[in-house]
């Protein structure tokens, strides 16, 4: 059973499906095709990615996205993750989207399972045209939604399940040149998925279930001296199974700060709404 917060047209970008306690496991791709040998600097990256879950670490991070199959929209996101023993725990994230005459903004609190969201769209000439909740400065609350949960299954430069994906493929490295001060590493190649598709966790895929869209990710990621990304770039292109023009979305991130602090709390209780 799918729950659909909204019928506004960018919760529904947002949310691909948000699954109640029934289907709460998100997809772990599994069975890659091993093109080649994993590539020894990428496990690298991976091992020094774990080493920050076991410290209860955490990062701060940057995405801009644009392009994708409509209704895609050009984005902005900038939060923090904090890490546990199992990976992501906590996420605390601001969104905006570009929209005709519009921009939509959003913030959304992801604690294990529990969530909380607010968002509205605001026309140019500043009346809003979209609340959730209603009332500004409320919160919407749900809890055992499988589309916000962060899972093995996302294209993301701190996701070991993607990194050992494309590793299994093959991956060059060279000398990516300083970023921000920092030498880096550049590593990058492509890969093949079955499916892709958008959750509110992120852009998620598939080597085993086909879907509406598949597709080749060509991706490139820079690691600093302590293996450590510090910046990752991804152009999918989502493909038709029957044929047809592909659709390219591009995502850039940028990863601040590990290690220092972040505190992701609930919001207050008197400001959470009573339902969606």
């Amino acid at each position: 059973m799918e729950i659909i917060i909204c019928d506004d047209r960018r919760m529904r970008r947002m949310s691909v499906a948000l699954v109640v306690a029934g289907l709460l496991s998100v997809t772990i791709p599994g069975g890659a095709v091993h093109a080649a040998p994993a590539s020894e600097s990428l496990d690298s990256v991976v091992e020094a990615i774990k080493k920050q879950y076991a410290r209860k670490s955490s990062v701060r991070f940057s995405v801009r996205r644009r392009g994708g199959p409509p209704p895609s929209e050009d984005l902005k996101i900038s939060g923090a993750y904090r890490f546990n023993a199992s990976g992501m725990y906590a996420a605390d994230l601001t969104e905006i989207s570009y929209e005709k005459a519009a921009t939509g903004r959003s913030r959304e609190i992801t604690i294990g399972r529990e969530f909380y969201s607010q968002s509205y769209v605001r026309s140019d000439k500043g009346k809003y045209t979209w609340k959730s909740p209603p009332t500004l400065g409320e919160w919407a609350y749900g809890r055992n939604f499988a589309g916000v949960v962060w899972g093995k299954d996302l294209v993301n430069g701190i996701n070991p399940g993607f990194l050992e994906l494309v590793a299994s493929y093959g991956a060059t490295s060279a000398d990516g040149g300083a970023f921000e001060g920092v030498k880096t590493t550049l590593h990058s190649g492509a890969v093949t998925v079955t499916k892709l598709s958008e959750r509110q966790a992120g852009i998620s895929f598939d080597t085993e279930e086909e879907g509406a869209h598949g597709g080749r990710i060509t991706w490139k990621l820079w690691a600093g001296p302590d293996n450590l990304p510090r910046r990752f770039q991804a152009i999918m292109k989502f493909t038709w199974p029957e044929g047809g023009e592909a659709e390219t979305m591009t995502m850039n991130i940028i990863y601040r700060g590990w290690g220092t602090p972040v505190k992701i709390t609930a919001p207050p209780k008197h400001l959470i709404a009573d339902g969606w």
